[in-house]
């Protein structure tokens, strides 16, 4: 069988389309810590959480003098089950040595879950670091606490209930080694239910992989990158900041938007990564709680605000009726769904959400909609009562 030298510096199988599978699986105490008491601030020298208005944390750059993995990919957890096992193997089965790719588990202050046990089931062999905390930092800021563990010249966030398909960082890397100049490259993104069935994959923004032309006003109107799909070097965190602390559902959006302002963003049209949709997400719960809508409002204004003046109106309409739409919808499955008080806390956030439009009737019809909605609503309490 034909080898080559792959462009994470290790020898594998000439498979089709040149993608290296060969995992290898190194013994290596180092690799097992434990970091209960550790603070974000020790990780992060000098840096507090900033208040609730805050700007972007900083993200410390690494000391240098030691050779360095050319990609970090991070499981950020919290009280994980075992779709971690079904991440972790995803990563694994196509891993180079551990010169090349760092692999770590940064666990936010689980207390029901044996993360240990969950890591150690599907790496017995020890190659996956193990990042345990007793203070829990939430979403956002143990995706920071995560970026500021990476060594990598490169960084993968990758959620718990998420995965790669093979070939996923031989493809991104093929994207960083032709434009050196990247502030970050992602991919299509199958999107799954909690069996594993598809929903939909995501929309292709363009056929072939390349850098992406006219980038910023589409990725500020609305989100259309799945955070499995997505790597970022490190040096782009370092000079733009970590993931806001004062938003939750949008957080990404607005990392992304933040990147696409600052550099050139490149996109492969192959669908290498997948992401999980199920009752039981961070995200299924914001949306039941109706926490996202108003995250959703302030991430349409700061990212409008990432766009030179004359663009902003336009995107931030286009973004808010998008959205007006998206809760409409929202509102119609939770009505279906007999989630009656969530669909009530979804309506209470579209006025704001139309606020950004202009006068001249464009938010007449979501209007109309939203007054049917409501109304189907009283007439659900008045049977009810």
């Amino acid at each position: 069988m034909h080898h080559r030298v792959s462009t994470f510096g290790f020898r594998g199988p000439l498979l089709p389309l040149g993608l290296a599978k060969e995992c290898l699986s190194l013994r290596d105490d180092r690799h097992d810590l434990f970091m209960a008491d550790t603070p974000f601030q020790s990780v992060v020298p000098g840096h507090r959480q900033p208040p609730s208005g805050g700007h972007p944390p900083p993200i410390a750059p690494l000391e240098g003098g030691f050779p360095r993995p050319r990609i970090s990919v991070m499981l950020p957890t919290f009280e994980p089950d075992i779709s971690l096992e079904r991440a972790l193997s995803s990563v694994l089965s196509q891993a180079p040595t551990t010169t090349a790719m760092q692999i770590a588990v940064v666990d936010d202050g689980s207390r029901s879950s044996d993360v240990r046990r969950l890591v150690r089931s599907v790496d017995r062999d020890g190659r996956v670091e193990i990042h345990l905390h007793r203070q829990r930092l939430g979403l956002g800021p143990n995706w920071n606490r995560a970026i500021a563990l990476a060594r990598g010249e490169l960084v993968h966030l990758l959620h718990q209930d998420d995965y790669v398909l093979p070939g996923f960082y031989e493809r991104v890397d093929q994207g960083f080694r032709r434009v050196p100049a990247l502030g970050m490259a992602f991919c299509r993104t199958r999107i799954v239910d909690g069996g594993d069935r598809l929903i939909k994959t995501t929309s292709r923004q363009q056929w072939t992989a390349g850098v992406l032309g006219g980038w910023l006003p589409r990725i500020a109107e609305r989100q259309r990158v799945q955070t499995p799909s997505a790597v970022v070097p490190r040096a782009t965190y370092e000079r733009l900041g970590g993931f806001r602390t004062d938003l939750r559902q949008a957080v990404d959006w607005e990392m992304w938007v933040r990147i696409a302002a600052d550099a050139p963003v490149w996109y492969d049209p192959c669908v290498l990564s997948v992401y999980r949709r199920h009752r039981h997400s961070e995200s299924t719960r914001l949306l039941s709680s109706g926490a996202i809508w108003p995250d959703l409002i302030r991430a349409i204004a700061i990212n409008a605000a990432r766009l030179p003046e004359e663009q902003r109106g336009k995107v931030r309409q286009a973004s808010a009726r998008w959205y007006a739409g998206s809760a409409i919808r929202t509102v119609e499955k939770q009505l279906a769904g007999g989630e009656y008080h969530a669909a009530a806390l979804t309506l209470e956030h579209l006025p704001r959400l139309l606020e950004f439009l202009p006068d001249s009737g464009n938010h007449s019809l979501p209007l109309r909609r939203a007054g049917l909605l409501q109304e189907r609503l009283r007439s659900i309490h008045r049977r009810a009562a």
